[in-house]
């Protein structure tokens, strides 16, 4: 594969031609200017001779020349004249059909060179496996006939990523995502692609009942960081927290999706459907968001009652901040989940209070108060001390997913204050 581009080749190309018609122009007017001094030589001594013949005629009409005279004089004049012209014949012609022959070669290439640079650009960059890869089976039977055959390609020829490939999405037509996400995994394995990556993450979250918890986000999540505007990452992404109940996220996704696509193309407009269905539900939640962050604020500052004393409720009992190390901060992804919760430190893991946000900065501080428990007892003010936890959810489940990183802090004593709980890796 060049590393060429194809437009800076042609360019060079056309560099090359301009160069090579300049030098023809010019070695041509060089040879023209002589041709045009000879020419005119010509006519001069063809004027010369006429004058002298037109002398010897009225000499031999007034008598002074004899007949024999006047002929051998007319005969020398006339092969001067006959010598001469055809001097100048010879001088005209010569050296002028090679340049524009030349030249119109030069064209010629121009023209082929432009075709090979235009008209077939796979021969510089090569489609991508993920686009070279097509299935053309449609009808059950053909399905299954085409599995048999690319199965069987695969075992012959183990090493074949497009073989790999045929047969993954031979399988996803066929709904055996699982058999699908197995070969993908064999494609990846031989020739990594960010498309395949994304068709493998919705695989493996088909195969396990459209969950993308887990790998699937994972892989998700690694094609965006190295590629934030990647188009199929993008709408796979808004699909899987859509999948979640995350319409806030699934709005962000698609958004940046949309605008990645023409205006009037027929993947704008899916987009603009999935958009106009989660809209009204993304709304709904990003005003519950900014009334939990109220709620957050008040109890941080101590909401008072009927005699300026802070409702025994809402008092924040535990407040400190949340800090992440450097390198966890460069693997967060816009909209991940901040939890901080206090359990008992014996007994029922259930959190007595907790707190959720979406940061944007670090550190990210926190208030916790019996108002933010789970409605049962036991209260956070209940207890003397309490394990607090931290984690940040890529997904935003309530439940532990793998790829979630935490910290725990145990033995914190109710009622304190400048708690830090320090995220540094899993």
């Amino acid at each position: 594969m060049s590393f060429l581009p194809p437009w800076l080749g042609l360019i060079l190309l056309l560099l090359l031609l301009g160069g090579l018609a300049a030098g023809v122009l010019r070695w041509g007017w060089g040879q023209q200017r002589p041709a045009l001094g000879s020419a005119e030589q010509s006519r001069a001594n063809r004027q010369i001779h006429q004058q002298h013949l037109a002398d010897v005629d009225r000499a031999w009409a007034e008598g002074r020349l004899t007949p024999a005279q006047h002929q051998t004089a007319r005969d020398e004049l006339l092969r001067h004249l006959l010598a001469d012209a055809a001097q100048a014949d010879d001088r005209g012609g010569a050296g002028v059909p090679v340049p524009w022959l030349g030249l119109v070669v030069a064209l010629v290439l121009l023209s082929g060179g432009s075709y090979w640079q235009l008209g077939a650009p796979q021969s510089w960059w090569p489609e991508p496996l993920s686009q070279r890869v097509r299935i053309s089976a449609s009808t059950p039977e053909q399905l299954a006939e085409q599995t048999r055959l690319w199965l069987k390609t695969t075992q012959q020829k183990p090493q074949d990523a497009e073989a790999w490939l045929t047969l993954a999405r031979l399988h996803a037509a066929q709904n055996a995502h699982a058999l699908a996400e197995q070969a993908l995994a064999r494609v990846l394995a031989l020739s990594p692609e960010p498309d395949v990556w994304i068709e493998r993450a919705q695989m493996k979250a088909l195969s396990a009942g459209g969950v993308y918890a887990g790998e699937p986000w994972q892989w998700i999540q690694d094609v965006l960081r190295a590629q934030p505007m990647h188009l199929n990452a993008l709408v796979l992404a808004g699909s899987a927290a859509w999948s979640e109940k995350r319409p806030v996220q699934a709005q962000m996704y698609w958004q940046q999706a949309l605008r990645l696509v023409p205006a009037e193309s027929e993947a704008a407009q899916g987009l603009q459907q999935a958009l106009a269905q989660v809209g009204p539900l993304a709304q709904v939640a990003l005003l519950a968001q900014q009334a939990a962050v109220a709620d957050v604020a008040d109890v941080a500052k101590g909401r008072a009652d009927a005699s300026g004393a802070p409702a025994a409720h809402a008092q924040p009992l535990i407040q400190g901040e949340v800090r992440v190390s450097n390198e966890v901060k460069s693997q967060l992804t816009p909209g991940a989940t901040l939890f901080v919760y206090a359990v008992a430190e014996e007994g029922s893991r259930r959190p007595v209070a907790i707190w959720r946000g979406t940061p944007t900065s670090w550190p990210v501080s926190f208030a916790l108060s019996d108002s933010m428990g789970m409605g049962a007892p036991p209260l956070l003010s209940s207890l003397a001390q309490v394990r607090l936890v931290a984690r940040i959810s890529k997904t935003g489940s309530a439940q532990k997913q793998a790829d979630d990183v935490q910290v725990e802090l145990p033995g914190v004593k109710t009622g304190v204050q400048g708690v830090v709980l320090q995220i540094s890796a899993r």
